[in-house]
């Protein structure tokens, strides 16, 4: 073993190492594709052994579900405490959680779009697309709760159709074929003319 790699293997705490693992995965991801990132090859890319990869992650379904959980913790922790400190309305919500997800999936890059795909091509891995999915239709009720009623069926499916057309719009968004502008625009305008009628 190479004395630069024992020692970079020694060097991080636990956490860090994690977190390393999951930047090199979205590298890898970003520049070979969702379908060439395998355990094996994160762990030879980070300079550590498979066993300290599979330790952390079991499987390449459990690498895809924390490369979406980590993106989950980013957007939530950037539209929180914006949406805490906005005046409570669907206009001004509706502004804060477009802004938020846009930019989010913009930093991600392609890399978000291709573990998207590789989620929904993968049998074992779909749970954890309709986990995310149902999570950000939970964020989305939890935003805009100050301004309607109590959830029920309807707006639960109303916030499940929002983040599907959040995730085409990120998804043209890093392809390339849209602007930011455009992005943000429209979910903003999908978000207001859904939840207006709640609303009222």
């Amino acid at each position: 073993m190479r004395q630069s790699e024992s020692a970079s293997r020694t060097r991080l705490s636990r956490a860090d190492r994690r977190a390393q693992m999951l930047e090199v995965a979205r590298t890898l991801i970003e520049e070979e594709g969702a379908d060439a990132v395998t355990l094996a090859l994160v762990a030879d890319k980070a300079g550590v052994s498979k066993p300290m990869a599979y330790d952390h992650f079991e499987t390449r379904t459990g690498l895809l579900l924390a490369l979406l959980e980590d993106a989950d913790r980013h957007y939530e922790g950037v539209a929180r405490a914006r949406i805490a400190a906005a005046p409570e309305t669907v206009d001004a919500i509706a502004e804060i959680i477009s802004e938020a997800y846009i930019s989010c999936a913009l930093e991600a890059g392609p890399a978000a779009a291709a573990l998207t795909a590789a989620i929904e091509a993968n049998g074992d891995a779909r749970d954890v697309g309709r986990a995310s999915r149902d999570l950000h239709a939970k964020q989305f009720a939890e935003a805009f709760a100050p301004v309607l009623p109590l959830p029920d069926t309807r707006s639960h499916l109303i916030f499940i159709g929002l983040v599907a057309a959040a995730n085409t719009l990120c998804a043209e968004l890093t392809a390339g074929r849209i602007s930011e502008q455009a992005a943000t625009e429209t979910l903003t305008h999908l978000l207001k003319t859904s939840v207006t009628p709640l609303a009222s």
